[in-house]
């Protein structure tokens, strides 16, 4: 399929090409001493024919003949004229184009070996659904259009994986690894300027999980899929799960349970039994993230601790004055991210570390969005030696050279552990590249066997532990680590919004120059200065018109666009009534009783129904206008109608490749959907607008 896809793409340049060529003249027909082509030509008379005067026809006299000149020539470029030799003039490609994407490398698992247990696996069939389900709605259409819609998704290469569920082995969960799915996120994101990622809130959901390190639990691969066709075949195809294995705990056995549950569920379409249910757990959800949030307004002195706050609203606070409350738990801050190489994402090239000690705030003013404390920060950058000649530039553009806030180091990938493990201690990443002007004083002031209360923050917080965690640095099994908090959950309990939003946006929002983003030690700065930025601004605004006005404009221009969307819904519905009002209906449609089946030819190269998996209609297409459906007719090039799977036939009886149900090719018209059969006929596969019956065994 993809040899003979480059096949056409080949044919279509060569044709541009001829057709770009100018019209030559015909050339006359030389006189030749044979019939045949090729001969040579005669010399110049003198004297004119005589055979016409014997045919009793006037004499006309021969004009020389002369030597044409050669006409037949090589490819010219042409101003202005598209060809593939002339790029400037050939047409640009649409927007909603998909780019071209780079093959997998290769893998060395065979069918039904261990897959790694450290990785995270996202279920293919719900990443199918990404742009409608998982996706913000302002980018959905231009998302599902360039990178999902008309079979794209599937076109791509998938490394598959499976694991069946413990109770229910009907089916088995097909999955593909986080890593595949960050680089679609990322030529995503390159080809529509976009910022989409994995948020904790996709993996709460289930859209991205990791599997217990079991021989029962942990994912087996399956193959490399590149088509529908190559993913529903290997689904047929689905190695029997093991049935002696070693015992699960009880505790084990029900988080698998569980886990498998939520997978299949992230794959499924939301139902009406569900709704109430969802609807509850996404109030305890914001609940949590609105704690998270208020938490940090306390470690920072914007909020009172329950025991000292009063009855009411908590008043506002000003930024020109020190904080009105206690420092809660007297912590630390430490920001943390981490670049990776963008083709082999286990290759960490950078770690960028900000720390903020609240007792370097005492008695300071935060200033509008924090900007007083943003100076207390300080951040380390470190290069990893072995992989500092990995620069990112295909999916986002790395500097790992222009670290703003200090001087880079370069540190060994055995030793990056220790320097990393050194930012977690006293005096917490101060370091004279980042502005502490006599270490030595610091260090004098600082109690090397205190254990100060820690805070871990970051900007898609678990993303970063996990990349710590391959780096030989596990910061979760810190004693006293308090918890782990999220920019990007901030911004949401902020914004009000369901989805998170991309650092650089939120820079943008507080009006903070990001100089620099994509280099780790710049990136840990300006999240911890985002973070700053967050709760000072909602605590000036707190209780004030001026934040009600805010809540209100953006409550409303939601409001707005759901109901533009309904009422544009309403409308192209009632104008698929409303189109057809005239008329009287025309004459009566008689019942035709359908035929026999016929018999199926079983000439070589029809595959068995076993070989294609059934008949089944995936279809959900608009293949056109509605009076022109019918179940029982389709065509080679038809796209329909159709959802479903025909009661009326029976393996044989479809073609291969129907999309849908079906709707006839005389209008062109072409629906959005897919269906398959157990096979095709090669007339069914080259003769554009063949009619195929679909027969009814009853």
């Amino acid at each position: 399929m993809a040899s003979a896809a480059r096949l056409e793409r080949l044919r279509n340049i060569v044709q541009q090409n001829l057709d770009a060529l100018p019209d030559r003249p015909v050339p006359e027909p030389l006189a030749s001493d044979s019939d045949t082509s090729g001969g040579v030509a005669l010399e110049v008379v003198d004297a004119p024919s005589k055979q016409p005067e014997a045919l009793g026809q006037p004499q006309i006299e021969c004009a020389p003949i002369t030597q044409q000149p050669n006409t037949d020539r090589r490819f010219i470029l042409l101003q202005d004229v598209e060809s593939s030799c002339n790029p400037t003039s050939m047409p640009r490609t649409a927007p909603t184009s998909t780019p071209p994407t780079a093959p997998l490398p290769s893998n060395r698992l065979i069918r039904g070996d261990r897959a790694s247990a450290t990785q995270h696996y996202s279920p293919i069939v719900a990443l199918s659904k990404y742009p409608y389900k998982w996706c913000n709605k302002t980018h959905s259409q231009d998302v599902a259009s360039a990178f999902f819609d008309q079979g794209k998704f599937w076109a791509r290469e998938w490394d598959l994986y499976y694991v069946w569920s413990i109770d229910n082995l009907s089916k088995p969960l097909i999955l593909v690894s986080e890593s595949q799915v960050q680089d679609l996120l990322r030529e995503i994101n390159k080809h529509l300027k976009l910022d989409l990622n994995i948020t904790s809130q996709h993996r709460v959901d289930a859209l991205v999980s990791r599997f217990p390190d079991h021989p029962r639990c942990t994912p087996r691969f399956l193959g490399r899929s590149r088509s529908r066709e190559d993913y529903d075949t290997m689904l047929e195809n689905v190695p029997d799960p093991e049935m002696e294995y070693p015992p699960l705990d009880d505790l084990s056995l029900e988080a698998f349970k569980q886990l498998m549950e939520e997978s299949f569920e992230a794959q499924r379409a939301k139902s009406k039994a569900s709704k109430a249910k969802k609807q509850q757990e996404r109030l305890v959800k914001q609940k949590n993230l609105l704690d998270q949030f208020k938490r940090a307004q306390r470690y920072l002195g914007l909020r009172p601790t329950v025991l000292r706050a009063s009855g009411g609203q908590t008043p506002a606070v000003d930024p020109a004055l020190p904080p009105p409350y206690d420092f809660d738990q007297d912590v630390v801050f430490i920001c943390v991210d981490v670049e990776s190489y963008e083709r082999a994402h286990r290759k960490i090239t950078e770690v960028g570390i900000a720390t903020l000690d609240m007792r370097d705030l005492a008695g300071i003013a935060p200033g509008i969005d924090g900007e007083k404390w943003r100076s207390l920060i300080h951040t380390r950058h470190f290069r990893i030696k072995e992989h500092a000649h990995l620069v990112n530039s295909e999916f986002v553009q790395g500097c790992p050279d222009r670290f703003y806030f200090g001087k880079s180091e370069i540190v060994a990938l055995a030793d990056a552990p220790t320097y990393v493990a050194g930012c977690f201690q006293p005096p917490f990443g101060a370091h004279r590249s980042n502005g502490v002007g006599d270490i030595i004083d610091v260090m004098k002031r600082v109690n090397l066997d205190e254990k100060r209360n820690l805070i871990f923050l970051g900007h898609d917080t678990i993303g970063d532990v996990r990349y710590l965690q391959d780096l030989g640095f596990d910061p979760m099994k810190i004693d006293n680590l308090l918890e782990a908090l999220d920019t990007a959950v901030m911004y949401r309990v902020w914004r009000r919004e369901l989805n998170a939003t991309g650092l650089g946006r939120i820079l943008h929002n507080f009006d903070i120059a990001g100089h620099g983003l994509h280099n780790a030690g710049n990136d840990a700065a300006y999240t911890l200065q985002a973070m700053l930025a967050i709760c000072v601004r909602e605590a000036s605004l707190r209780d004030s018109p001026e934040l009600e006005s805010i809540r209100n404009s953006e409550k409303a221009a939601r409001l707005a666009a759901a109901v533009e969307e309904a009422q544009e819904k309403a409308k192209n519905e009632a104008e698929g009534w409303s189109d057809h009002e005239d008329g009287d209906g025309g004459p009566p449609v008689p019942l035709d009783a359908p035929a026999k089946p016929t018999p199926v030819s079983t000439a070589p190269g029809f595959p068995s129904d076993a070989d294609r998996g059934g008949i089944r209609g995936r279809g959900r297409g608009r293949g056109g206008p509605q009076a022109l459906y019918n179940p029982y007719q389709s065509d080679s090039n038809g796209y329909g109608a159709g959802r479903g799977r025909p009661a009326w036939g029976r393996p044989g009886d479809l073609p291969g490749h129907k999309r849908g149900g079906h709707v006839e090719n005389t209008q062109q018209s072409r629906g959005r959907g897919r269906g398959r059969s157990s096979f095709s006929t090669a007339s069914d596969r080259s003769t554009p607008g063949s009619q195929v019956r679909l027969i009814d065994l009853n």
